[in-house]
C-alpha cells in the first residue's frame, strides 16, 4: 500500500476549466489584449506563464505575464468559483483512501491563493493533509521541485508515494522524484501526455486500485 498520495488539483480533482478560461479572459479583456485562437490553444492546469508563452510566443517577457496573472488573480479569487464541479466519484475514493490512513495532499501549479480558497470551498480541508503550490515562497518552483518539497516535508520514501495528476507536468514531476505516477482520463491532458503515465486511470472507479 503506497502510504503517500498527492493530488494534482486542476483537471484531476475538479473541472475548473470554465472558471479558469472566464477569469483569463476578463484580464485578457481588462489589457485590452486580443488572442483569436485562445478557446483552442488554452489548457487548463500548467503555470500560467507557460500558457502566456503558448498564448503569446512573441510578446512573453515576465513583466507581460505579471500584468495577466495579476488580473486573472483578481477576477478568479473574487467569482466564488460558480461553474467549477468536482468530479463525480472521485472525491469518493480520497475519503476512502484517507480512511485507510493514508497521507493525502494536494501538490498543484495552481496559486496557492485560489488553491486553498478552493479547498475551503469544497471542503477538501477536511480529507487533505496539505495544500502545496508553487508559488507559496519566492522565487516561485516549478512542480518537479515543489513535488521535492513536499517529499522532505513529509519526510517520505519516493517508493512509497504515488502522484496522481492529468497533464504532462504530473509525469515529469513525478518521474523527476522517482515517483509512480497515476494519469487520470477525465481531465485535460492529452492521449500523448497520459501516456507518460505509469498507470491510467479511465473511471474514478479504478482510482483506489491504480495507488495500491
Amino acid at each position: 500500500m503506497k502510504r503517500f498520495v498527492f493530488f494534482d488539483l486542476d483537471g484531476t480533482l475538479a473541472d475548473t476549466d470554465s472558471d479558469i478560461r472566464r477569469a483569463w479572459k476578463a484580464a485578457l479583456a481588462d489589457l485590452n489584449l486580443a488572442c483569436l485562437d485562445f478557446d483552442a490553444k488554452f489548457v487548463a492546469g500548467p503555470p500560467i506563464d507557460e500558457m502566456v508563452r503558448v498564448l503569446f510566443p512573441d510578446r512573453f517577457t515576465p513583466a507581460f505575464a505579471d500584468a495577466i496573472r495579476s488580473g486573472f488573480a483578481r477576477h478568479y479569487d473574487q467569482d466564488g468559483f460558480p461553474l467549477t464541479r468536482e468530479y463525480p466519484g472521485v472525491l469518493d475514493v480520497v475519503r476512502r483512501l484517507k480512511a485507510e490512513g493514508r497521507t493525502l495532499a494536494i501538490v498543484t501549479n495552481k496559486r496557492f491563493v485560489g488553491a486553498t480558497a478552493m479547498a475551503r470551498h469544497f471542503g477538501w480541508e477536511s480529507v487533505f493533509d496539505g495544500v502545496y503550490a508553487g508559488d507559496m515562497t519566492l522565487p516561485k518552483v516549478r512542480k518537479p521541485e515543489l513535488l521535492r518539497r513536499v517529499l522532505s516535508k513529509y519526510a517520505a520514501n519516493p517508493a512509497d508515494c504515488v502522484f496522481v495528476g492529468d497533464t504532462a507536468s504530473d509525469f515529469e514531476a513525478a518521474s523527476a522524484n522517482g515517483v509512480r505516477s497515476v494519469g487520470v482520463a477525465w481531465g485535460y491532458g492529452r492521449p500523448d501526455e497520459l501516456a507518460q503515465a505509469d498507470t491510467i486511470c479511465r473511471c474514478p472507479s479504478d482510482l483506489a486500485r491504480a495507488v495500491q
